[in-house]
């Protein structure tokens, strides 16, 4: 009966929550990491997990034909976590560190804001639930 309160929208929204909560520490670690020589900035890709709870069904994967393909973005995923993948960056200094400031503040705004309106829509869902609860025997 608990399952059926809940509906698939608040799990997909926790599930956001939870993975943008952890790619806001990737993202901050690679703003720590800026000035650390051989740094590589990385990035957590999550949208199949998302799909995955939405209940879409994802896109047929790639197929590596030659070992030395690079590989697809859904190999190596493990369920509900996301996949940690090194961020493309054109600015590589000559410490060969990957970490370009602007890229990664622009990337962490937008995590941020994408948090805050996942967070704003359970929170009036919750609302919403909770008046249905306290209202609807009058």
């Amino acid at each position: 009966m608990l399952p059926a309160l809940f509906s698939r929208n608040i799990a997909l929204l926790a599930k956001n929550l939870d993975l943008r909560l952890r790619r806001h520490h990737v993202l901050t670690s690679n703003i720590a990491n800026a000035e650390t020589p051989g740094y590589i900035a990385k990035d957590l890709r999550f949208e199949e997990v998302l799909q995955k709870v939405a209940g879409a069904t994802p896109p047929d994967p790639l197929h590596r034909t030659h070992p030395r393909h690079l590989p697809s973005p859904a190999e190596g995923t493990r369920d509900g976590e996301g996949k940690l993948v090194a961020s493309p960056s054109d600015d590589v200094g000559r410490d060969l560190n990957t970490v370009s400031l602007d890229q990664e503040m622009a990337r962490l705004t937008t995590n941020m804001l994408n948090y805050n309106v996942s967070t704003e829509i359970l929170t009036r869902l919750f609302d919403q639930l909770k008046r249905t609860i306290t209202e609807g025997g009058r």
